[in-house]
């Protein structure tokens, strides 16, 4: 049973399967803070909404889960909390740190073992410090205060003599405060704003973060089934995936087009943890920079393109029978709005999967003015497609 488009009041849209649509609509609806499992911990521009990565991953039965732009891990987490087999996959090595650290579920012994590292780490980096080289004074200095500086190299030379596995969520709990510690405005804005803080800040901020990181940890392992596996999560373009064997639902959220630009946002964070990543910013997708760049008309031809390439790429990946939910936002940009729904369906319709329901919400957009669509499109992958 199908419905015709519905628009309300409140400018919501629902098409397709009424059911299917209502619950897609009401994952768009989340807004509250979440503090489950390892949610909240690691900043990652544009994540899907914790409570709607509930609701999508346990919206269809499903086995083997996918995200292939899966960021800093949002819908991962919530995958493994519904006892899934779950795949990542991103361009951003920042991004498949952060995924990896937030899905993990260690044992008691490992943890003892991250808080006393942090511990001894804090006291060092709060005592005699040397002086930074000159290739981080060149690369980083004009962000930081020369003290922040100093005590962020002192933090970064223990972790790197650390063995094993604590030494990944060392780098991830390091990587969570060098822009909090900055003179950077935000995660999404490099603008520069300097301020004052007190010397010993940033040791004492990592040592808050690593307990953070650990309580986390122990909250998801509580909520994860016993005998899930730990996520598989590789470096990889969305547009040339490798998935074996086949996955049968596939949740996740694409680059809003002319909105982010992902990759640049992670260059202080790339310098710290020595991440190389100049080849992978020509490839990303959708970026905001590319429309300034290349003008609208063209940026917007090569977004489509890309689109098309990545759905069929993840078509290939998904089981027939398969469901893909796709989670993606209108761009905005002075030429004019850039929808992104007509796109989606064509190119999912081309790499054989059918739409089943959609859901599409108006987001106040307060630094535009104006508002700013969003959509969950909902599809299966027909067998013998």
């Amino acid at each position: 049973m199908r419905q015709a488009a519905r628009l309300d009041h409140q400018e919501r849209l629902t098409t397709g399967d009424p059911k299917i649509a209502e619950a897609l609509l009401g994952a768009l609806r989340h807004a509250d803070e979440v503090e489950r499992g390892t949610h909240g911990f690691h900043t990652y521009p544009a994540g899907l909404h914790p409570d709607a990565a509930r609701d999508l991953v346990r919206l269809f039965p499903a086995r083997r889960l996918l995200d292939p732009f899966c960021g800093g891990g949002t819908v991962l987490v919530e995958g493994r909390i519904a006892g899934l087999e779950t795949e990542g996959r991103d361009l951003s090595q920042v991004a498949v740190r952060v995924a990896r650290a937030r899905t993990s579920t260690p044992s008691d012994e490992l943890l003892t073992e991250l808080r006393s590292h942090a511990r001894r780490m804090t006291a060092a980096a709060r005592g005699k410090l040397e002086e930074p080289p000159e290739w981080i004074r060149e690369a980083l200095g004009q962000w930081y205060a020369d003290f922040v500086l100093a005590e962020l190299w002192a933090l970064r030379t223990q972790i790197a003599e650390v063995e094993g596995p604590t030494r990944a969520w060392l780098e991830v709990i390091f990587s969570s405060i060098v822009v909090k510690t900055s003179w950077r405005n935000s995660d999404t804005s490099a603008k520069r704003v300097k301020h004052r803080r007190p010397e010993g800040t940033a040791p004492v901020l990592f040592h808050k973060k690593a307990r953070e990181l650990a309580r986390r940890m122990v909250a998801l392992r509580e909520l994860v089934p016993e005998g899930t596996p730990e996520t598989r999560l590789d470096l990889q373009d969305a547009r040339q995936l490798r998935v074996r064997p086949k996955v049968d639902l596939v949740v996740t959220s694409p680059p809003y087009p002319s909105t982010y630009d992902y990759l640049p946002l992670q260059h202080i964070r790339r310098v710290w943890l020595g991440d190389v990543e100049a080849e992978a910013i020509d490839r990303e997708i959708g970026s905001r920079r590319s429309w300034r760049q290349e003008g609208a008309k063209q940026a917007r031809r090569v977004w489509a393109e890309d689109t098309k390439t990545w759905t069929r790429s993840m078509a290939a990946a998904l089981e027939d029978g398969g469901h893909a939910i796709i989670v993606i936002g209108d761009g905005l940009h002075p030429a004019g709005v850039v929808d992104t729904v007509e796109p989606t369906v064509t190119a999912l319709r081309a790499a054989g999967l059918r739409e089943v329901g959609r859901a599409s919400v108006a987001r106040p957009d307060h630094a535009r003015g104006t508002v700013r669509w969003e959509h969950i499109i909902a599809s299966q992958k027909d067998p013998a497609t």
